[in-house]
């Protein structure tokens, strides 16, 4: 471990919650009209969301990518305008987080911090980006996906499935109502529920309707004659969001590949064993969440000291890996995979290079 690492494990990590409770006190203070109305269980919010912001801070430092704490800054400031706060509220949130810190922590890394929370200051300033639909349904199964979504926001599971299943028998590839139903509809669902048109309840929802629903599919996905090779596909301990990585598993299966999918917040041990238990060829690991950066960071390290680890071929996805920017080297990747459709487009150029 850095010291880098162990310094902000000691004096951020580990005392998250006290730190929190001292910047919503110095908001308090300075902001006592706007707060007051809120009262007690609006103060706990606060300290909560205060709590927040201090992983995707120090995972930014980490990671010396300012873009990841810009990143979350921005998608706070579209939470916060739908919930009608206005954005000096995350501004002075931010300077209080700084100034606490200040006070908190040693000079050199009082100054660390300060620097990448004048990043997210900055992106607070910048004009919001237009929130667009995720769904189109000029293009081709817009149309699906935004009926199916529909169905699921109604909580009608038994209809959404019935849909997916007639639009298979018609012979529509389930490649493309993997890429263009499932994933736009989570997109948007998401989307709904960061703009506050839909609750955390429906979101979740959804979610296992849709895994549900993917489940109906398996009998057509396993079909498929195999071709000898071996994928394990993982969330790193931690990760809960897995419906990402369980499509990329579906992708491999579809294409001939023998699957061992291990779901959320896989221990970096069971991830070690499995590769062992099936002489794997390739590993998929997926974070959603940006502060599981150095996690996924330390899992790779751990699997690459291992034996089965030496030859082993790592490929990393998520949408809290920036594709503009990705750093397999920081990682200790051989790959990045921006979907289902190319994580085994690169996978199998990774097995057979010369093609």
């Amino acid at each position: 471990m850095s010291d880098l690492k162990r310094n902000i494990d000691m004096l951020i990590t580990q005392r998250s919650k006290s730190i929190a409770e001292k910047i919503v006190d110095k908001q308090y203070e300075l902001q006592p009209a706007f707060w007051k109305p809120y009262g007690s269980e609006g103060r706990k919010i606060s300290i909560r969301d205060a709590g927040y912001h201090l992983p995707f801070l120090t995972e930014a430092i980490l990671a010396s990518d300012p873009q990841i704490f810009k990143d979350y800054v921005a998608w706070v400031k579209t939470l916060f305008h739908s919930l009608n706060f206005p954005d000096a509220v995350m501004i002075k949130t931010l300077e209080c987080t700084r100034e606490v810190l200040n006070n908190e922590l040693p000079s050199d890394l009082a100054a660390l911090t300060a620097r990448y929370i004048e990043y997210g200051i900055e992106q607070m300033n910048e004009e919001e980006v237009a929130n667009v639909s995720f769904i189109n349904e000029a293009e081709n199964l817009g149309g699906l996906a935004k009926t199916y979504m529909n169905y699921l926001l109604q909580g009608n599971r038994a209809e959404a499935s019935k849909l997916i299943l007639a639009e298979v028998q018609k012979g529509t590839s389930i490649k493309n109502i993997y890429l263009e139903v499932f994933q736009k509809s989570q997109y948007e669902i998401g989307r709904l529920w960061l703009t506050n048109q839909i609750s955390i309840a429906q979101e979740h929802y959804c979610s296992a309707a849709s895994q549900m629903i993917i489940s109906q599919l398996y009998p057509y996905i396993f079909s498929t004659g195999r071709n000898g090779h071996r994928f394990v596909a993982a969330c790193i301990g931690g990760e809960l969001h897995e419906m990402g990585i369980r499509m990329v598993a579906d992708f491999f299966e579809m294409d001939g590949w023998d699957t061992y999918y291990l779901g959320a917040n896989t221990p970096t041990s069971a991830i070690i064993k499995a590769l062992r238990d099936y002489n794997a060829e390739v590993l998929g690991l997926s974070i959603a969440m940006p502060y599981h950066q150095s996690l996924l960071k330390d899992t790779i390290e751990a699997v690459r000291a291992s034996e089965i680890g030496q030859h082993l071929k790592i490929m990393i996805g998520g949408n809290a890996i920036n594709p503009k920017n990705v750093s397999l080297s920081y990682f200790g990747a051989d790959a990045f995979a921006p979907n289902a459709q190319k994580a085994v487009e690169v996978a199998n150029s990774l097995i057979y290079p010369q093609n």
